[in-house]
């Protein structure tokens, strides 16, 4: 994966922006139009921030100058104003699993398996480590600082008094609750900020939800599944879910009952495995949901 900071221009994904920058390419304009602005009604480092956050959720292709799967998925019928919270659980699956901003890929893949509390400090130098590396040369500490803060911001609300409360609203993947605050004193007694990433049972996240992501994963014929990979394999649900180890076997059981002709989740002697008996559409899955 290519490592890559900045091109947010410093703002997080708000919940409007998605389809905004959508029917705008769709409708065949650039974002390098003068009028962009206008059309956007936005300022302009909104406009690139739109145009960062279309490709890094995956929804339009830019090489190939067409909306993807996903997007026509989305956008074009299912859910266009993001009203299901499902909808959520999919962009951030995407902007994770699509490898089109760096962070948010490592901090699910990498980081959380080495803290589940941190500072924003832990996170910026997790991302200077994995630049080193690469023997990429280090960015600009404000590079960093950026690109944690937005991240950040993504998922939890500031409450620095630095920001907007009614912007931090309406930030794209806050109702997730994947990320949480708290403070902590440190050494000196001040008070400083930390987050917590713990693996949860994800009560919200629904099943057909985590079927796409496991056929999306690994595949949509028939095969087994290791449980042990489900949980804490790359781009695994487990993984981008932060779903708890009871969580997931519960959920897996769930998926067997309501799919038991395509799927089956067994336990022999310790050895937990999903069974694919049937090969399954996962946009179809997606489909049947959102009808």
């Amino acid at each position: 994966m290519k490592i890559g900071f900045s091109g947010h221009e410093t703002f997080v994904c708000r919940t409007f922006w998605l389809k905004k920058g959508y029917d705008f390419v769709m409708a065949g304009r650039s974002f390098t139009q003068e009028d962009a602005v206008v059309f956007l009604g936005v300022g302009k480092n909104m406009v690139t921030a739109i145009n960062f956050w279309l490709r890094g959720f995956n929804i339009y292709d830019r090489e190939n100058n067409q909306a993807t799967e996903l997007g026509r998925f989305l956008f074009e019928g299912h859910d266009p104003f993001l009203e299901d919270s499902a909808s959520l659980w999919l962009l951030h699956h995407s902007i994770v699993k699509s490898q089109k901003v760096f962070i948010f890929n490592a901090f699910f893949n990498e980081f959380t398996k080495e803290k589940s509390e941190f500072t924003r400090e832990h996170l910026i130098g997790f991302m200077k480590r994995k630049t080193e590396e690469e023997e990429i040369k280090l960015f600009s500490d404000k590079t960093y600082e950026s690109d944690a803060a937005v991240f950040l911001r993504t998922y939890v609300r500031a409450n620095d008094g630095k920001v907007d409360v009614e912007d931090e609203t309406a930030n794209l993947l806050i109702e997730l609750n994947l990320i949480s605050m708290y403070y902590k004193e440190n050494t000196e007694g001040r008070a400083v900020q930390w987050y917590r990433v713990n693996r949860q049972d994800r009560r919200d996240l629904p099943l057909p939800i985590l079927l796409f992501a496991i056929l999306d994963k690994y595949g949509e014929s028939t095969q087994s599944i290791a449980f042990n990979e489900l949980l804490e394999g790359t781009d695994s649900p487990g993984s981008i879910f932060r779903l708890s180890e009871r969580a997931l076997e519960n959920k897996l059981h769930d998926l067997a009952n309501e799919y038991h002709e395509e799927m089956s989740f067994s336990d022999t002697a310790g050895n937990r495995v999903l069974q694919i008996n049937r090969e399954l559409d996962k946009w179809i899955i997606l489909g049947e949901y959102y009808d």
